[in-house]
């Protein structure tokens, strides 16, 4: 049984984390990263330091690493572990994680950036495969020596992948990927032209995102999104950069993602930002991030769904949005926010006042920033909604979710002005 995990950045060892029995595992970092020219903390909960950190502590970052729900109970099985048994799991699965960390057992180290990295470039038929996997896009395709050590949290059925001269490929080994895949879900209908459609709103309104588009592949359309935890070198290298998300920035269980669960509100998310590395610049794109997913109906941004970038600093920077979804058109789904607003977890109860009381959580002196801002994203919005649609039917084809989001988008963004007036 592997006891001990090999924490890496690129080639370089940042620490390990030791198996201290069924449940528990602990992290130290190793003497030489501390030693080094500049070493970046994993985490804000796991500063710099030579003693080893508490399980709970370790738990918080390592496992928020993993995949949760039914993906993970899939590759429990696969791999005939528990799906409890974060460790044996991240054994497994973490050569490519979200983040510059990349995991191995002893005695397995990853390859230099400037190495032969294995890729296996995936024709229609493999593609044919991937979308008829039972809800799991797990590449069981793959013949015994091209082993995957691909790791990405959520509950979304999600594939990392590489694309390189216009050719999609599958990491193998642990080896880098630029972007991620999303197949569409079968308990959400059309949720690959959802996201893509809000993605692409945000961007028509100069909002920080990766880019996105949509792949036709095997009669199935997928959602694409670039990485914005990789770059390309001059040598056409990929480089990992490093990155947590709040969860992990304040050592919550991936568990406990809801407010309501006791997870992270946004006056937990605010001081994360004062730890970064241009708060003041941060503070006012996160107001932009929380505005900006009321108005397109998304009440799914929990502690997950946000992210700290940590470039050549010690100090991150707020990461681009991403899983930016209308979730108001679907019924089924919880209209409940992830995180209140101003104390107000329903939407349809949000006023002016709960913006002011929202502001006042925050830390805001006054509440004219956040209201100017929600007047500010409020009439973009409605500016640029239906073009979008236009520009998403032209491209990929007519599809009825976006008559829908453009109705709840549009109602949401009067709603939001006319509130705020009153």
């Amino acid at each position: 049984m592997t006891q001990k995990l090999i924490a890496y950045k690129e080639t370089s060892i940042v620490g390990t984390l030791h198996q201290v029995n069924e449940e528990d595992y602990v992290f130290s970092y190793a003497v030489s990263w501390l030693e080094s020219k500049a070493p970046q903390p994993l985490s804000l909960t796991l500063p710099l330091r030579e003693e080893p950190f508490s399980s709970e502590s370790t738990k918080a970052f390592f496992a928020n690493l993993l995949p949760e729900g039914q993906v993970r109970d899939h590759y429990a099985s696969k791999f005939r572990i528990s799906p409890d048994d974060d460790f044996a799991l991240l054994a497994q699965l973490a050569g490519d994680c979200a983040g510059a960390i990349s995991l191995y057992p002893e005695g397995e180290t990853p390859l230099a950036a400037n190495k032969q990295q294995r890729y296996r470039t995936l024709s229609d038929e493999d593609f044919i495969h991937l979308f008829n996997e039972a809800y799991i896009m797990d590449p069981t395709f793959l013949r015994a020596e091209e082993n995957t050590r691909l790791s990405l949290a959520g509950v979304q059925d999600k594939l990392p992948i590489t694309i390189q001269n216009q050719a999609y490929k599958i990491p193998l080994g642990g080896a880098p990927s630029t972007h991620i895949l999303k197949p569409q879900n079968h308990r959400f209908d059309s949720l690959v032209e959802n996201e893509l459609f809000c993605m692409t709103l945000a961007k028509a309104m100069n909002l920080d995102v990766p880019e996105t588009f949509m792949l036709q592949s095997a009669g199935e359309n997928s959602y694409v999104i670039e990485r914005y935890d990789r770059s390309i070198g001059k040598d056409n290298t990929i480089i990992r950069i490093h990155q947590e998300d709040f969860c992990q920035a304040t050592g919550t269980s991936c568990r406990l993602k809801y407010e309501e669960k006791g997870g992270p509100g946004h006056k937990a998310c605010f001081d994360v930002i004062k730890e970064c590395r241009n708060p003041l610049a941060d503070r006012i794109k996160l107001v932009d991030q929380v505005v900006f997913n009321y108005l397109i109906c998304n009440a799914d941004c929990h502690a997950k769904n946000t992210s700290l970038l940590y470039n050549d600093s010690a100090h991150p920077d707020l990461a681009p949005f991403y899983d930016l979804v209308c979730t108001a058109v679907y019924p089924s789904l919880s209209q409940k926010l992830a995180m209140s607003i101003g104390g107000e977890f329903d939407s349809r109860n949000i006023t002016r006042d709960s913006w002011e009381k929202f502001s006042q959580e925050v830390g805001d002196s006054s509440a004219r920033p956040t209201l100017k801002t929600v007047e500010r994203l409020g009439r973009e919005v409605l500016v640029a909604v239906e073009g979008v649609a236009g520009e998403l039917i032209g491209l990929y084809g007519e599809n009825p979710i976006y008559l829908e989001i453009v109705r709840a988008i549009t109602g949401r963004a009067k709603t939001a002005l006319r509130q705020i007036q009153n």
